[in-house]
């Protein structure tokens, strides 16, 4: 293989002697694995004149550029193996259609090395948007010259620079499709058509001016099938295969909505700057929980843990003021004209705990040190849950609603979602008995407008949809001032199934991957993203309080105080009864033993 390839080009065995390992040579005819060489610097050694097509394109680089694989970002060099003479325009046209065929491909990092008479070496690439050229090669540009006698290039210029090719497209038109993913790219029909807004259409706009092309969208709607909107279809046509495959098939050059890898992945295409999280949980009427108990509402303020330290001090608070006035009985001390009974002392130890009023002062230092501190404890936890308490009658408590999965499967609602969320929630029914259930019961909707389904959702209340968390929020938003804030639909806040998600979409080895992965970089750095999105949506407006129509205290909420107060009564009621019978029966009983005694 040296003396075939090498052993007649100068250029061929320099470079061999240059580079460093490792290193692969192989011939055009025993290429079996074009991937081995993806991904890296592939030099071609171009011997004598290179075969054409009948249209004049070279076909010596077909073996190896089609079966490149589509993610190829390696950098081509070609020694061109023919001295040229300066002025020699035959070998300009031949270099010019090698790298047409290069541009086939869609290969920009292309660059041919061509030996002079006078031993110089010249450098061409070629760029395929100049003010006077669209999508094509053009003829060579000279960017460098080896000189012979200086051993080094003129200009210190790099050779490949595939970002500097693409900067400036020179108002060249590009086809872009922009995917109806509320809130991210939204098409909104009007009396006067369709309006188009979101963050995608922001971003396409900066892309333009920053990039220098002209973008020709095109909108369409539709997950597993697309469909075109009239209107904007400038590109339209009678293809309705998923937004991955147009992309794929190179029937668009840039497709910009909300993609993600679980429900838009294709072979041959990739997403530009993953840096969020796409949310899928559901949607369903708002109202339809179940109100807590009543007595939750009085035990809600601490936890359970809270709870157990507060009964556990008020017992300890007990027996700390059982053992001081015990030492205080023994030791004598003057302590209170009351008796301090162990009785006497838990009542006074709950309601110093309550802040009940109790003229009872102790005498001795160690009770009043101990009080002291028990007081200050005392007022700062009854504080606390007295404006608790408040809060439950002052504030008009929320609409009772779901808020987890397991629970919204103990529903009769109809729960439905896209074919293609379908899949991933079969695949993963044996995770869980929840997943299980969710399967037997889940309804693919049928390929119509979303909207319908969110109208009926609001409308008849009996269906929940499984979709993305950004678009639901969408739709609860718009809906809220379509109903005149009468009717919400709720957005679970957890999510079903969490994915990586890009707002671009594109084919892979795509000469623009580069360029508007480091635009859409510096928009997520600046913030500038994050602020477009928040522009439009506005999450903490659907998950606000959705207050009454009034301000008039109901009995609802002071259901709970009454019933408290009715209970006390009837204790002491009962008791107030149970001392009269025990006052009869005791009366009857000394009246009765004076008889006996009397007739003794």
């Amino acid at each position: 293989m040296f003396s075939d390839e090498v052993r007649s080009s100068e250029l061929g065995q320099r470079l061999l002697v240059d580079m460093g390992q490792p290193r692969l040579l192989v011939q055009l005819a025993k290429i079996t694995d074009a991937r081995l060489l993806a991904n890296g610097f592939v030099v071609y050694l171009q011997r004598g004149q290179a075969q054409q097509h009948r249209d004049g394109q070279t076909t010596d680089y077909d073996g190896v550029l089609d079966r490149l694989p589509p993610s190829d970002h390696s950098r081509h060099m070609v020694l061109w193996d023919v001295v040229s003479r300066p002025g020699d325009r035959l070998e300009l046209h031949r270099i010019q259609m090698l790298f047409e065929a290069f541009w086939l491909h869609q290969l920009v990092d292309v660059a041919v090395l061509v030996p002079l008479s006078t031993g110089s070496i010249r450098v061409y690439v070629f760029n395929p948007y100049t003010g006077s050229r669209c999508n094509g090669a053009g003829p060579p540009i000279m960017i460098n010259v080896w000189s012979n006698s200086a051993d080094k290039f003129i200009k210190p210029d790099k050779v490949f620079g595939m970002e500097n090719k693409l900067k400036d497209l020179h108002k060249c038109p590009l086809k872009c499709l922009g995917i109806h993913r509320p809130p991210v790219s939204t098409v909104v029909q009007t009396k006067k058509g369709f309006q188009l807004s979101g963050s995608g259409l922001r971003i396409i706009n900066f892309m333009q001016a920053y990039m220098n092309f002209t973008g020709i969208v095109t909108m369409a709607y539709g997950h597993s099938r697309v469909d075109f909107i009239p209107e904007t279809a400038a590109m339209s046509d009678n293809d309705s295969s998923p937004v991955s495959m147009k992309v794929k098939h190179k029937k668009v050059d840039l497709a910009f909505g909300r993609f993600t890898r679980i429900f838009d992945r294709e072979s041959d295409v990739e997403f530009i700057k993953e840096d969020q999280m796409e949310c899928f949980t559901w949607g369903l009427p708002s109202g339809i929980g179940h109100d807590p108990m009543l007595w939750i509402n009085y035990i809600a303020e601490f936890s359970l843990l809270i709870w157990i330290l507060i009964i556990l001090s008020v017992i300890l608070a007990f027996g700390v003021i059982v053992a001081l006035s015990q030492l205080a009985s023994t030791l004598q001390l003057p302590e209170s004209t009351v008796p301090w009974s162990p009785l006497f002392i838990l009542f006074y130890t709950y309601g110093t705990f309550i802040s009940a009023p109790i003229k009872v002062t102790p005498k001795s230092w160690s009770l009043q040190m101990f009080l002291s501190n028990w007081l200050l404890y005392s007022l700062v936890l009854t504080s606390a849950y007295q404006a608790y308490l408040g809060s439950l009658i002052t504030i008009p408590q929320t609409t009772p609603e779901i808020n987890d999965q397991h629970t919204l499967l103990k529903t009769e609602l109809n729960l439905v979602g896209r074919q293609d969320m379908y899949y991933l929630i079969n695949s993963s029914a044996g995770s869980s008995n929840d997943f299980k259930e969710l399967v037997d019961r889940y309804q693919i909707l049928p390929p119509e407008d979303f909207v319908h389904l969110i109208q009926r959702i609001l409308l008849k209340r009996d269906t929940a949809v499984l979709a993305s968390k950004r678009e639901l929020i969408f739709y609860a938003q718009r809906y809220k001032s379509i109903f005149n804030d009468s009717r919400h639909l709720h957005v679970l806040p957890k999510c079903v199934i969490e994915s990586y998600s890009s707002t671009f979409m594109l084919r892979k080895g795509s000469p623009f991957r580069h360029r508007i992965s480091t635009i859409m970089s510096q928009l997520s750095e600046t913030g500038i993203m994050q602020q477009w999105d928040r522009a439009n949506l506005k999450e903490e407006l659907v998950n606000s309080i959705v207050f009454t129509e009034d301000t008039i205290l109901s009995m609802s909420q002071f259901y709970g105080a009454f019933v408290v107060l009715f209970f006390g009564l009837f204790l002491g009621f009962s008791a107030f009864v149970g001392e009269i019978i025990v006052y009869l029966i005791n009366t009857f009983c000394i009246r009765h033993t004076k008889q006996i005694v009397f007739l003794n």
